[in-house]
């Protein structure tokens, strides 16, 4: 990738990943799938990430390497200096778009050489540039997303970048999947009322991504909004839609989410 434009396999690569994304009915794969995928198609040496609100000090930090999770592998102190975010959480904070940037061109590039937190990343990482992967977030000001950290090497390209910029929303649609479809298992009965769930839904032949418009459509959503929270068409959820009508035997929104419910899938 040293052209201004992404490489064309791993956008094939991206695609692919989308796709196995709405096929993984295990949440906690979804970010070893899209990691793997990142590491690799921007030659990066760590990866990380943070659901919560990026803030120095607080909140889980997930870690991961091209040879798999690496969260064992850092200590506090180290965990302490990602978690400030820098320089990224500042800039996007003060309402610049949330935009995939460099730590070189964020800081801009002396400070990036000088200011004291760059030197608290390359003294505990190592790190000689980071790629800032931003999410959006429901919650308005809330800033979270992916960093991914080169070290001891040359920095990210403009390709590196043009690449970021496409598979923003493949993660975000990832996230957002992740995020339904552990809420959905999530039950007040505890993993074995889950597992009873999981087991209902398979009999039906629901898929992932149906169970996903399934939950939020039993929060009255509209397709619009389900499309949404999801980075999908309006046009694909209705396609979901008719998928479940079909498979619950059912002909509208409210008898479907019922019928969800008598059967214990909801």
């Amino acid at each position: 990738m040293d052209g201004a434009d992404a490489d064309p396999v791993a956008l094939a690569r991206l695609l692919e990943l989308a796709v196995a994304a709405l096929h993984e009915t295990r949440p906690e794969q979804l970010w070893s799938l899209a990691f793997t995928e990142l590491l690799d198609a921007l030659d990066a040496d760590l990866a990380v990430r943070k659901a919560e609100e990026w803030s120095p000090g607080e909140g889980t930090v997930r870690l991961w390497t091209p040879e798999g999770p690496a969260h064992h592998l850092l200590g506090p102190e180290q965990l302490d200096v990602i978690r400030t975010g820098y320089p990224f959480v500042d800039h996007y904070a003060a309402g610049h778009p949330l935009e995939p940037l460099t730590a070189r061109a964020t800081a801009g590039a002396h400070a990036w050489r000088h200011a004291a937190p760059a030197g608290q990343l390359r003294d505990a990482l190592g790190s000689t540039d980071i790629l800032g992967l931003p999410l959006p977030r429901p919650e308005k000001g809330a800033i979270h997303g992916c960093l991914l950290h080169r070290t001891g090497r040359r920095p990210f390209t403009p390709a590196h970048l043009a690449y970021a910029r496409r598979a923003q929303p493949v993660i975000a649609a990832v996230e957002a999947h992740a995020a339904h479809l552990r809420a959905w298992r999530t039950t007040p009965g505890g993993p074995e009322a889950a597992t009873v769930r999981e087991e209902r839904a398979a009999a039906l032949g629901l898929t992932p991504r149906e169970i996903t418009v399934l939950a939020l459509l039993a929060e009255a959503r509209t397709a619009s909004a389900i499309a949404q929270r999801l980075g999908i068409s309006p046009r694909t959820v209705h396609r979901h839609l008719a998928h479940l009508y079909r498979k619950f035997g059912t002909r509208d929104r409210l008898a479907t989410v019922l019928r969800a419910r008598e059967t214990g899938v909801l």
